[in-house]
């Protein structure tokens, strides 16, 4: 203990908090030999009713922590090790605070209290606030001290940062208005990319870039709402699925006379007798022509809403920002969209969604900055480097294998308790980026009640890295993650700090490159990330809502409708922004598939009943068109329930109005009799099923089975009476001239004749 040190004591946690301690400040931020501390905190009172006289008081710590797990233990543990240390300076609130009251307090702790025989280390520190009763708060954080004599190797600290955007939902989903302002919130110049770049100035940082970041949507009628589009009001729809053909008896559908169709439903039955091959349904309505309601005309196309507008005046500024960077902060880019490609990977997913999340051609950068970024950096957003992903991840992204991978020291097996270097390689030869993973943490933002607590955890937790190898010369990087919560102010707070700390040098990432890496092994660590709603149960939804959506394309009016902004909700949905957030995902995902869904089912075949009295013939379909725009192309794949019917010829592409319905004509042949359930589905082009199928009741009477019956009811007719009249035959002639012969045998002979007599 130096001299005139206060007697030591020992410091625990309440269980309890009546105050609560924010530290806001400690200057200087490292200490020096002859240098006082002046220590800045917030108490503030959490019990409503006020507290009693409180003393605040600062405590050090005897001996520097040994290692890195106890320096996290000291700063986040509810109840760490007791601190035995001195208690180096008080200050009285004989007041004590009002009911959430609160009240700054500045507390100077003098050189002489902070003097240490190390030449270098992080030392604890508390300050404490307790009442009559005990402990009422306490705030705890680290102090770096550095002797004179520099009496170690610096270590050499290189930053990557992101500039992709955060995991809000409006970014995607919702009105003009709720898009635009979530786009000046993320890229305007009071958002935190922005606030990156300006906390940058003059710190050698390496930049990721997600392309997306400068290409928001730029007009109306192209964004994903959670609804499906409005109707058009002039469509009619029928109150019954099952279509009446008699007029006498609406709820019993009577068999129509040759030559008759049946009405509303767009179905025909045609006129035959037997023998006859097909005739034509009596004025049907011509494919693709809509029927005598008055459609409404599809909504113009709407000029770009002044929030859109102001979204792609802000983007513009940010890309010419990224376009006026120096060579001390180069740009590296990630795939666009920055989807989550291990998730990915574990997973796996068909050819359809790997084509719409990594795209072949320029990215949005490009036209903005004039050049390609490079983008042979892989970032999964798990931080791991399995020793598959060499093979599998050029195959899955289709971009060629990448260059180095940026990974979590924790996923890289350490040498005899050191933390592993910036510069390893994996089992094939790949080299990686190993990432500080508690320096890194740091930066995360959520881990500490301000950002004085942040910049004084990141100063000990390097030094104390340091510590490790002191005379060996090291490279540490640090990747601040992709959902920081670190503000604009508190990084450019940190990156000074770390830029002044006498045992840093700060370097270019692309020097870990240029260094020669250590072979490393796996290890048993975990890194600090969120994890990924994407599982294979979700990643398969994905995939058909990227059908449902490429579909749709096919048959909407580009003018009307952007397909893409649907295509862009499915990309943003397998973004790595979204670990840790699934709420947000599953709103997104709401917003998305409700909007692909609605329009899907604004398309359908209206259910019907048709009554089919032929061998074979036509029959009419009618296909509904609710939305507010035309579709175009429309495929009707009919499919019998049953082999009583057969479709013989599916019907070619349909268009149909907005707001409006068309018949089209169906070639079928009937092989038995019965209730036939005709299932009628609508595909786009590429086969991509619209909406939900409907069932057509189809009730099949062929001409020759009725035929057959008439003709076998009259010979069985015949016969019946011919069988009844042999039985019952009536007398003869001769029998009835004559009489009873036996009443005249006995007249002539009379009564005691005998049988010879009558021979």
């Amino acid at each position: 203990m130096a001299p005139g040190a206060a007697p030591a004591t020992t410091v625990t946690t309440a269980t309890t908090a009546p105050v609560q301690v924010r530290l806001d400040e400690l200057s200087p931020t490292v200490v020096r030999p002859g240098q006082d501390l002046r220590v800045q905190v917030t108490v503030s009172a959490t019990a409503g009713s006020g507290t009693g006289p409180l003393t605040a008081r600062v405590l050090t710590g005897a001996s520097a922590v040994t290692g890195r797990e106890e320096l996290a233990s000291w700063l986040h543990d509810s109840s760490p090790r007791p601190l035995a240390g001195r208690v180096a300076t008080t200050q009285q609130l004989p007041a004590g605070l009002p009911g959430g009251g609160s009240t700054t307090l500045s507390l100077t702790v003098p050189r002489s209290q902070l003097s240490r025989g190390a030449p270098f280390g992080a030392y604890p520190l508390a300050v404490e606030v307790r009442s009559a009763e005990g402990q009422a708060g306490i705030a705890r954080t680290v102090v770096p001290w550095v002797g004179r004599a520099e009496e170690f190797e610096p270590l050499r600290l290189a930053w990557v940062a992101p500039l992709t955007l955060p995991a809000d939902p409006e970014l995607t989903a919702g009105t003009d208005q709720q898009v635009g302002a979530a786009w000046t919130r993320a890229v305007g110049p009071g958002g935190p990319l922005q606030h990156r770049l300006d906390a940058a100035s003059g710190t050698p940082v390496t930049w990721l870039v997600d392309p997306a970041v400068v290409a928001p949507p730029t007009r109306a009628g192209g964004l994903v709402t959670a609804s499906s589009p409005e109707p058009a009001p002039s469509l009619s729809t029928p109150a019954t699925p099952s279509t009446p053909t008699s007029p006498t008896n609406p709820t019993t559908p009577a068999l129509p006379t040759p030559g008759a169709t049946s009405s509303r439903t767009g179905a025909s039955s045609p006129a035959t007798s037997a023998g006859s091959a097909a005739t034509a349904p009596a004025a049907p309505a011509t494919p693709g022509t809509a029927a005598p309601s008055t459609p409404s005309p599809a909504p113009p196309a709407a000029s770009t809403p002044a929030a859109l507008a102001g979204a792609a005046r802000d983007a513009q500024q940010l890309a010419a920002r990224l376009k006026a960077l120096g060579d001390d902060q180069p740009l590296w880019g990630l795939p666009t969209h920055d989807p989550d490609t291990a998730a990915l990977l574990d997973s796996g997913l068909d050819d359809r969604l790997r084509e719409v999340l990594y795209p072949s051609g320029a990215s949005p950068l490009d036209a903005p900055l004039g050049r390609s970024l490079p983008s042979s950096v892989a970032w999964p957003a798990d931080g791991r480097w399995d020793t598959d992903r060499s093979t599998q991840w050029p195959l899955l992204t289709g971009h060629g294998a990448p260059t180095a991978a940026l990974v979590s020291s924790a996923t890289v097996a350490s040498w005899r308790g050191t933390t592993p270097g910036a510069a390893q390689r994996s089992a094939g030869g790949l080299p990686l980026l190993a990432y500080d993973e508690r320096l890194s943490a740091v930066t995360a933002g959520t881990r500490t009640a301000s950002d004085a607590q942040l910049v004084q955890e990141f100063l000990g937790q390097s030094l104390t890295l340091l510590g490790e190898l002191p005379g060996t010369r090291r490279t540490a990087l640090v990747t601040i993650p992709r959902d920081t919560a670190m503000s604009g102010p508190a990084l450019r707070r940190l990156w000074t700090a770390s830029g002044t700390a006498p045992w840093l040098r700060q370097v270019a990432t692309s020097s870990i490159l240029g260094q020669s890496p250590d072979a490393s092994g796996p290890a048993t660590g975990s890194p600090h990330v969120g994890v990924s709603p994407l599982d294979a149960e979700r990643i398969s939804a994905l995939e058909q809502d990227a059908a449902t959506a490429s579909g749709l394309a096919q048959v909407l009016p580009p003018e009307q409708v952007s397909a893409g902004s649907w295509t862009t909700g499915v990309r943003d949905l397998a973004s790595a922004r979204w670990r840790g957030q699934p709420g947000s995902w599953e709103t997104l995902r709401h917003a998305v598939t409700g909007s692909l869904s609605g329009t899907a089912q604004g398309i359908q075949v209206r259910p019907s009943t048709i009554n089919f009295l032929a061998d074979t013939g036509t029959i009419q379909i009618t296909v509904t068109n609710a939305l507010p725009y035309a579709v175009h192309g429309v495929r009707l794949e009919l499919v019998p329930g049953s082999p009583k019917l057969r479709v013989d010829r599916s019907p070619g592409p349909i268009s149909v109005a907005a707001g409006s319905r068309t018949t089209t004509q169906v070639q079928v042949t009937a092989l038995g009799a019965g209730t036939v359930p005709l299932e009628a589905r609508l595909t786009t082009p590429d086969g991509t099923v619209l909406g939900v199928p409907t069932t057509v009741d189809m009730n099949v009477r062929p001409t020759s089975v009725w035929v057959f019956v008439l003709i076998a009811g009259i010979v069985g007719a015949i016969l019946v009476l011919g069988l009844a009249r042999s039985l019952r035959r009536s007398p003869t002639r001769a029998q009835r001239e004559l009489g009873d012969t036996h009443a005249v045998a006995d007249a002539v002979l009379g009564p005691h004749r005998s049988p010879k007599d009558l021979r």
